[in-house]
């Protein structure tokens, strides 16, 4: 074989493995966008239901309180207090929650991801060691 035809072939097989490459990089990305996407419509439908079931809970609760002070009214002030309480807790903890919040959203983001060189476990940071405490 002569040397224009040898660099002949190996250009035709550079330019094989690209075609290859980007096709293999269109399927995982169609991959990675199928996962997020159900992802998605998994954690909505779960916290749509996770609402109604709150929304219930907390109808009956209020009716359950209401039954035994004889007041359905008073049961729902019960309730309402109940809530008061809770979210003056959650604000004076927010910077904690909004920590743990943080870094279960970028866990489930950045989850199975291996990067050539990098290890796919991620260190586990605790919240002590978040900056600007």
């Amino acid at each position: 074989m002569n040397r224009p035809a040898q660099q002949t072939a190996i250009i035709k097989q550079i330019k094989e493995y690209l075609e290859i490459k980007i096709k293999l990089l269109k399927y995982q990305g169609i991959d990675k966008a199928g996962e997020v996407i159900a992802d998605v419509v998994t954690d909505v439908a779960l916290g749509i239901a996770g609402l109604l079931a709150f929304i219930f809970f907390s109808i009956s609760l209020a009716l359950l309180i209401g039954y035994f002070l004889k007041s359905y009214w008073a049961g729902f002030g019960c309730v309402t207090l109940l809530y008061i309480l809770i979210s003056f807790s959650g604000h004076l903890i927010k910077v904690r929650l909004q920590k743990v919040f943080i870094s279960l959203f970028f866990s489930k983001i950045f989850r199975n991801r291996n990067v050539v060189g990098v290890n796919a476990e991620t260190p586990k940071v605790k919240p002590s060691e978040y900056p600007n405490e």
